[in-house]
């Protein structure tokens, strides 16, 4: 467990960062799962103190939990607790042990999780691990709102939550000093899809693992239990547009959304490379756009929030810690978390 590294990725909804992940641990090099774990969400912070036995021991039942019954993924309860007797019981030695159960039956070198809308983390998870790896994956928000808003069961318009959400990831990158800096690695959707090899390889130089041309070819993606990846639930469209991931919002955006996505997120799509469209707006339909923001509680609240600070958020539309939001798709027992 001493030489094993640990890696941390994380990225907006619907960014590309489950490809990613597959394409990586292709390597013996490298396994990490996405959105499995989801450390800093259901556990950092959350057993406090994590020395006391109670806490632990909880910790531990609650991880095995829901590995197993939303993933169907199974964990060595006994396994966990003789590694905490012979190390210290903190948060960074909980999440390398669960990180390493989760693959313990695989070969790797890098062992993390993927977990989404968590750059505010990073910080923490470098305090944790000085030495660790962190991926941030972006992709064009008017993409990711495309996507998002056929794909999420949120209420209404609180798919364009992602709008800020690209905001707030971001200005926080952008703040990250040189010290941070030089642990992250920022990878556009849109190079994975265009330019994957030379992608990869640069991704691989940053791990300083080797890389290898089996990592650009689907058959051999693998999910977190070594089979062969179903990346069919990943999709959010069928037919023509599901193969064209890339300015599928030039298609299918509406003119609301579009002059919502370049009002509120312009200065950062720019720092990030994506074109602005030069397409004009009518007044109506920014009229309307300004009415799906106004008329939701949670948009309004991150709208006020941006128009005196500047600032995005990292909320999503509903709270990903309750069972009764979560993919169903995803859910292997969906008794055992009483829905």
């Amino acid at each position: 467990m001493n030489n094993i590294k640990t890696v941390f990725l994380t990225c907006g909804v619907r960014s590309g960062a489950a490809l990613l992940t597959r394409m990586l641990s292709v390597s013996d090099e490298f396994k990490a799962s996405s959105a499995t774990l989801n450390f800093f969400r259901f556990f950092y912070n959350k057993y406090n103190p994590l020395n006391k036995k109670q806490n632990l021991d909880k910790a531990i039942n609650d991880a095995h939990k829901r590995l197993k019954y939303r993933f169907d993924i199974n964990i060595d309860k006994k396994e966990i607790n003789l590694f905490f007797k012979k190390n210290s019981k903190t948060y960074k030695n909980l999440y390398k042990i669960l990180c390493f159960q989760i693959f313990r039956f695989q070969k790797f070198k890098y062992i993390g999780d993927k977990e989404g809308n968590a750059w505010r983390n990073i910080p923490e998870y470098l305090k944790m691990f000085p030495n660790g790896k962190v991926i941030i994956i972006t992709r064009d928000p008017r993409d990711i709102i495309c996507s998002f808003k056929k794909t999420t069961i949120a209420k209404k318009n609180d798919y364009l939550i992602a709008l800020f959400n690209f905001v707030d990831l971001v200005n926080y990158y952008s703040r990250f000093n040189k010290k941070i800096k030089k642990n992250i690695i920022l990878v556009k959707f849109s190079n994975i899809k265009k330019n994957p090899k030379f992608t990869l390889k640069k991704i691989c130089k940053f791990l300083q693992i080797k890389f290898n041309h089996t990592m650009l070819k689907h058959k051999n993606f693998k999910d977190v239990r070594g089979a062969k990846w179903d990346d069919s639930k990943t999709f959010s469209f069928t037919g023509k547009l599901r193969n064209k991931t890339l300015d599928r919002w030039k298609l299918l955006i509406s003119d609301e959304d579009l002059y919502l996505s370049q009002y509120i997120a312009k200065r950062q799509m720019i720092k990030m490379g994506y074109q602005i469209s030069k397409k004009k707006i009518d007044e109506n339909k920014k009229k309307i756009g300004m009415k799906k923001i106004l008329t939701s509680k949670l948009l309004n609240q991150a709208y006020k929030n941006w128009v005196k600070t500047g600032e995005g958020s990292p909320n999503y539309p509903l709270d990903p810690t309750n069972p009764k939001n979560w993919d169903k798709k995803f859910i292997k027992k969906k008794s055992k978390f009483k829905l």
